[in-house]
């Protein structure tokens, strides 16, 4: 067949040779491109919310994880003076009194520990926590129970406003041990090894019977340091029992538990050795309010377990606690949430709530009960 021969200059337009994109079809593949790209944005954005408020959960968890691995044991040893303990006598009667004096002790050797309930923050009460700077009132905001007994003077002004307070009597055992014979008089008691203790710190030694059993003991102020093999009194006293080789060597400290200001300006959870007084300890940060409860027993004691738990205030013995419940708020460092963390949270029977404009904080409320290790008389 002949083929028809085409005009000069006329070119055959064959579809199949058209190359690049129609206008249309570019519109749509940059509404598709815009599409794909604002999700993947929206899942990014989201993730990254999702995170940040798991992460802002899971730090005010681990603080809280803290606070009991602090408090728990710390609470649990209240009263407990190693083998003196043991006796079933009352410690006051136990540890000679003739060095006690001088230490000034805020809670007196009989009882395990004592506490300082925060005005209106107990079982009922409404609790607003503090925004903006942290207050810390003076000394008459908090009750032990006892008409006039108000916080500590040493610690007014470190505590912030809506904290309880626990002051612990407890010991802490040495790996040493007394290597000499000492008689009564002297003021240098000889060991098998560095005590440990500070000096300035205060010891808690104790004396054997004549069948080698634990039965007296007293308290001094330690004038040696702690790479010493010894523990000596502090300003020329002498020691009033005899000691054995073999005898038992404590530290004693009498410690205060609350809330204050952090470094950072955050709420923190704090301690400070109050005999001999030393500067306050923060121990762990972004922990917003304590709240205690205290389990007394039946008052005929015949039993050491706790019948009711009361506020500080209530507590019109102290010899009769046997157990300890506390409820610590922990938050995160940052704004985590997407709105004001307006959740009313239950501790211990007390409603705690934000103040109006609030942050947007992730907060946790965690509880504890541990029973005092000593043996009640």
């Amino acid at each position: 067949m002949k083929k028809t021969a085409l005009p000069y200059g006329f070119k055959f337009n064959n579809a199949s040779n058209q190359s690049g994109l129609s206008l249309v079809e570019l519109l749509i593949a940059m509404a598709l491109g815009l599409l794909l790209t604002l999700g993947v944005t929206q899942i990014y954005l989201s993730s990254s919310v999702t995170y940040r408020q798991t992460q802002g959960f899971a730090h005010a968890q681990e603080s809280a994880r803290f606070v009991s691995a602090i408090l728990t044991p710390e609470l649990r040893a209240a009263g407990s003076f190693g083998c003196l303990t043991q006796a079933n006598r009352p410690l006051d009667s136990e540890i000679d009194p003739a060095l006690n004096a001088a230490l000034n002790l805020t809670v007196p050797l009989g009882q395990a520990l004592r506490g300082w309930e925060y005005d209106a923050t107990g079982p009922n009460d409404s609790i607003t926590l503090a925004s903006g700077a942290l207050a810390k009132p003076g000394a008459g905001n908090w009750d032990s129970g006892t008409a006039g007994t108000n916080l500590p003077a040493s610690l007014a002004g470190d505590v912030v406003t809506n904290s309880d307070v626990v002051i612990v009597n407890a010991v802490t055992p040495t790996a040493v041990t007394v290597n000499a014979v000492t008689a009564a008089g002297g003021s240098t008691i000889s060991l098998s090894g560095a005590s440990g203790i500070e000096a300035g710190h205060v010891v808690l030694t104790t004396s054997d019977d004549s069948n080698g059993a634990c039965f007296r003991g007293e308290l001094f102020r330690n004038s040696d340091g702690p790479n010493d093999n010894s523990v000596s009194t502090l300003g020329g006293n002498t020691l009033n029992l005899d000691y054995d080789i073999g005898s038992r060597v404590y530290e004693f400290s009498q410690m205060a538990y609350y809330i204050g200001e952090g470094t950072n300006g955050e709420p923190a959870l704090f301690r400070r050795l109050m005999t001999p007084p030393e500067a306050p300890q923060e121990l762990i940060s972004g922990v917003e309010t304590l709240q205690i409860l205290y389990g007394i027993r039946n008052a005929a004691g015949v039993s050491n377990a706790a019948i009711n738990y009361i506020t500080a205030a209530q507590v019109t013995d102290w010899d009769q606690i046997v157990s300890i419940r506390f409820s610590t708020m922990t938050r995160s460092p940052d704004e985590v949430l997407d709105g004001e963390n307006d959740v009313n949270f239950n501790m211990l029977g007390s409603e705690v709530s934000q103040a109006t404009g609030g942050d947007r904080r992730a907060r946790l409320v965690s509880v504890g009960t541990t029973a005092l290790r000593r043996v009640l008389q």
